[in-house]
């Protein structure tokens, strides 16, 4: 399942590491592609922003969003979104520091009856001319029924993992929306001396660090052990992120859902 081993709506930055440092942070505010799905309201809100071009004068730019696709799951149900046929355009001017604000399509899903929904966004930047500049992509999850706990136990010095599902009957009687797979992906966050900067790390390439498959119990509930690490030496801050993505028989993502602890943090007394 080739969708299985893709992070969607994930920036990765890097494998071995990435420096975080002050002077990076400030030199531009990063462009991105945004997209939230309101949990009470059903609402679905585009929006973009962030550095897109060199200070200079304010440049027109043409921005575009689209949906390309996501995942309806109800008890009875899974529905594949249907990409939009063309992009919700947006016509603005860059500020003095090269910077872009746009607000792009709303659109509406029911909260009550969509135990998982799931929309990517696609936004596209384009000079006056219509020449793509460049892209972001974004992904927002509505998830009923998968919670994801990390545990990080200084003590111990271990970091824990365990996903739970509940409602996993639910979806259409040839297995879709069903959860079949999960996949763990983790951000490591490690600073080794208080005077030094952090290093954020990752897989490159959307993988995931690790696969399980699920098994169902026949109320539907499932619970899967990620994993569990011991941390070697003591740094001065240490934290993970976790993203736990679910997958159905036909691999599409039928479930996700983010976390994290902080392991080690030198900055904070001990109680």
């Amino acid at each position: 399942m080739s969708r299985l081993r893709t992070l969607a709506g994930l920036v990765v930055l890097a494998t071995a590491g990435l420096l975080i440092t002050p002077t990076a942070a400030q030199a531009a505010t990063p462009l991105r592609a945004n997209i939230s799905c309101d949990a009470e309201t059903g609402a679905v809100t585009t929006w973009a922003s962030g550095n897109l071009l060199v200070p200079g004068t304010p440049t027109s730019v043409i921005v575009e969003f689209q949906r390309r696709g996501g995942t309806r799951v109800t008890a009875t149900t899974s529905t594949a979104l249907a990409s939009a046929a063309q992009p919700y355009v947006v016509k603005t001017t860059s500020t003095s520091t090269g910077d872009v604000n746009a607000t792009g399509y709303h659109t509406t899903f029911d909260p009550v009856t969509s135990l998982f929904y799931r929309e990517n966004l696609l936004v596209t930047f384009k000079n006056a001319a219509g020449v793509t500049l460049t892209t972001r992509e974004a992904s927002c999850n509505y998830d009923q029924r998968t919670t994801a706990t990390l545990t990080c136990d200084p003590e111990a010095r271990t970091v824990t993992a365990t996903v739970d599902g509940v409602n996993g009957q639910a979806g259409a009687s040839s297995g879709a929306g069903r959860p079949t797979r999960v996949g763990y992906h983790v951000v490591r966050i490690i600073q080794h001396v208080q005077n030094e900067p952090r290093f954020r790390s990752e897989l490159l390439g959307g993988a995931w660090d690790i696969e399980h498959r699920v098994t169902r119990a026949a109320d539907g509930t499932w619970t899967d052990a990620g994993y569990a690490r011991t941390q070697t030496g003591t740094p001065y801050y240490y934290a993970e992120e976790l993203t736990v993505g679910v997958f159905d028989t036909y691999g599409a993502i039928v479930g996700w859902t983010t976390t994290r602890c902080t392991l080690f943090d030198g900055s904070v007394t001990p109680a």
